[in-house]
């Protein structure tokens, strides 16, 4: 819900929930040392007290909603800024959450001496799963954000008193009772080790969580680059990770090694294809193959935590050391990654620590009977640690392929920030500007035409109609905002005397423009860049009022495929429509693989009286498609020749969708069929050229030699 609040204050991007995973992880931890140390150095009645206290001071400052006080400048580090947020409002009442785990059943083993309280651990995670699976699907759906804090806040208040009664039953202890588990058993009628936990022990427990929690916040991390960083994509791979200590926990007979760990190692294939070949497969494969390698290496890591679970006594530290590799694995995942790697290499990381862990258990001894012993164990033990090790060294080529530019043909530049993953390629006299997966702008180098209109900027796409129609019904210069800067190709329309200003997030793409495309440096017009979030950079304009309106905006603010919805929605359309002339035009690039972005557009343009102009273009060798719509309440731009020429007619049956700051959806808008539609490409590319003056007979033929 936090990550939710504070989404657009920070772009929208990815880095928000796999940042807020970190430190909810890091306060994980710290709870748990709390509880540990009140269980190893503090008597039970003491521990009561100090919680209380804790509690009444966390009651008294709970603060959901962060204050505009705490909004970012744009020029801090935006690991840091949301740490800050974060901090600043939840904070002390998460950390109180988050000792509660160990403490109650620290308060439980005491009070109900002989019983395992480990299934209170499987209980706590099951109230988590239903807490992230009713929050997109119901809190989400039918609460706006200030009644969902206003119902948290009730809930935390509610949370106290119980937590305060439970304490209350051992407050009449002066020292922890020390309790017999010698005729204590687990689910499987193993019995507890009761010895003190070893270093080696200690650190396969730090191993196998640090494990589990960079192939979630990984997986995440994919998932929502490549779709966009909404709850849905966050909660998935979070519930599949929980699922697993629910199960490892409450009912270990359910893991099965003969099953997962098979999974792990199929599955570490299959991702590794994805991370290749992502472009071409549909998104519906996509979350299914990687949430299963998620779930499969999560049931492993935490599988085998349970099977070396100490006894009660030594229950806190167990936790402690869980929730220490739990936040190991964010902070490796969120800070030291995208400064070591310029990939999302933490991902092959997780696999590969994934693989090891079943090729230890394969290879060294678990058993002592006869039939672990035998022969036809041994060989079938053997030969599957052999194909693990040919999976291994697949995912290592991978890794080593990302490592080494020289792998990658025609790469000059490849860069990786919290913003994402960008880079430069360069192939037969044509430069292209990559973000993540998806191609965003490029250059023709070394021919005389580097300030030729090329891919998405074409006179036939929505950039050249809104320029051209716009110059068409008047003479004087334009003044034009551009959400996202990309390599600045959108300067080629300029003209002498106009003046366009290009509002970008990632600093990294303003140097990957300025030290690799010269747009910027050769318009013909006054172009800049200021650094920051499009929305927040508007806002404050509007808030000075020492800016002029525009006659053009443009949204043009993707990463790869992932949607930029807090540029979308209502309250966003509000800030457009006053930074805009009142002719003015807004202009929103809604190509996408994976989500139609037409019924957005069509509800907003609806709500603030504007009428939409769709313009689709394919160029003819088919490698280009792009979507755009343009805005506006001026008759004269909508009449123009060059508008009514290249417009097309929206689809029958198109219901709009109403996306807000409280409420954004994308459900209805997902497309779960090819990334690449080719047999759509091929009919659409042929009815815009029959339209045409020009004669001319196409046809890609079937859809395997399209895609070879």
């Amino acid at each position: 819900m936090i990550a939710r609040f504070i989404l657009p204050w920070f772009g929208g991007t990815a880095a928000v929930w796999t940042t807020c995973m970190m430190f909810f992880q890091t306060l994980l931890l710290l709870g748990y040392l709390y509880a540990h140390l009140m269980r190893r150095f503090v008597s039970p009645r003491i521990n009561w007290l100090l919680h209380l206290g804790l509690l009444l001071i966390a009651s008294g400052t709970v603060s959901v909603i962060p204050p505009d006080s705490l909004r970012p400048t744009g020029d801090g580090n935006l690991t840091l800024e949301i740490i800050r947020v974060l901090g600043c409002t939840i904070g002390l009442s998460f950390f109180v959450l988050s000792s509660t785990g160990p403490l109650i059943q620290a308060w439980q083993a005491c009070s109900h001496q002989g019983q395992s309280p480990y299934r209170l651990y499987a209980l706590s995670n099951l109230g988590s799963i239903l807490a992230l699976v009713t929050y997109p699907f119901l809190v989400e759906r039918y609460l706006p954000m200030d009644s969902q804090a206003l119902f948290w806040t009730i809930g935390f208040y509610c949370f106290s008193i119980i937590c305060c009664w439970s304490g209350w039953q051992t407050v009449h202890l002066k020292t922890w009772p020390g309790a017999d588990f010698s005729k204590l058993a687990d689910e499987d009628g193993k019995s507890f080790k009761l010895t003190r936990p070893c270093l080696i022990l200690t650190l396969v427990w730090f191993i196998l969580a640090g494990t589990a929690s960079i192939m979630l916040l990984a997986t995440t991390n994919l998932l929502c680059q490549e779709v966009a960083s909404i709850p849905f994509l966050w909660i998935l791979p979070l519930s599949l990770y929980l699922l697993s200590f629910i199960i490892c926990f409450d009912r270990p007979a359910i893991y099965r090694r003969l099953v997962f760990m098979p999974l792990v190692v199929v599955g570490s294939v299959v991702a590794i294809g994805l991370v290749h070949l992502g472009l071409f497969t549909g998104l519906a494969f996509q979350i299914i193959a990687l949430s299963t390698v998620c779930f499969s290496a999560s049931m492993v890591c935490h599988g085998e935590l349970e099977r070396s679970k100490p006894a009660p006594d030594y229950l806190t530290s167990f936790y402690l050391v869980v929730a220490f590799g739990g936040a190991a694995g964010g902070v490796f995942v969120c800070i030291l990654a995208p400064q070591i790697f310029s990939g999302f290499l933490e991902f092959h990381v997780g696999l590969i620590v994934s693989l090891l862990v079943v090729l230890c258990v394969l290879i060294l001894p678990t058993g002592t009977g006869a039939e672990t012993n035998s022969p036809s164990i041994k060989l079938l033990k053997y030969g599957s640690a052999m194909a693990v090790f040919v999976v291994l060294a697949v995912v290592l080529s991978s890794a080593v392929y990302f490592l080494d530019p020289s792998y990658q043909e025609g790469l000059v530049f490849r860069g990786r920030n919290e913003y994402g993953l960008v880079s430069v390629v360069e192939k037969d006299g044509y430069r292209q500007f990559i973000n993540g997966r998806v191609e965003h702008g490029g250059q023709k180098v070394g021919t005389g035409k580097e300030l030729d209109h090329i891919s998405y900027y074409v006179p036939e796409s929505g950039v050249g109609v809104a320029f051209e129609a716009s110059r068409e019904i008047s003479d004087e210069s334009l003044n034009v905002a551009v959400l996202g800067l990309g390599a600045g190709a959108m300067t080629t329309w300029l003209e002498p005397g106009d003046q366009m200003v290009f509002f970008e997030i990632n600093p990294m793409v303003v140097d990957i423009a300025e030290d690799h495309f010269s747009f910027l440096k050769n318009s013909a017009g006054d172009s800049r860049v200021k650094l920051g979030d499009g929305r927040l950079q508007l806002q404050k304009e509007m808030d000075s009022g020492d800016s002029e309106p525009y006659d053009l905006i443009f949204i043009d603010a993707f990463s790869s495929d992932s949607i930029p919805i807090h540029l979308l929605t209502t309250e966003c359309f509000e800030l457009y429509l006053n930074r805009l002339k009142p002719g003015g035009v807004l202009v929103a690039h809604i190509t996408n693989r994976f989500i139609d972005l037409r019924p957005v557009i069509l509800d907003q343009s609806r709500r603030n009286g504007l009428t939409p102009i769709l313009v689709d273009y394919q160029s003819p060798d088919g490698r280009l498609n792009t979507r755009w719509v343009l805005m506006t309440k001026s008759s004269d731009f909508t009449n123009s020749e060059k508008v009514q020429s290249l417009k097309r007619d929206w689809a029958e049956g198109i219901s709009p969708v109403h996306w807000s700051d409280d409420y954004s959806s994308v459900a209805a808008l997902l497309n779960w069929s090819v990334g690449v539609d080719l047999e759509k490409m091929n009919a659409d590319l042929k009815d815009s050229l029959k339209s045409s003056e020009t004669s001319v007979e196409v046809d890609f033929g079937d859809n395997n030699e399209a895609n070879q």
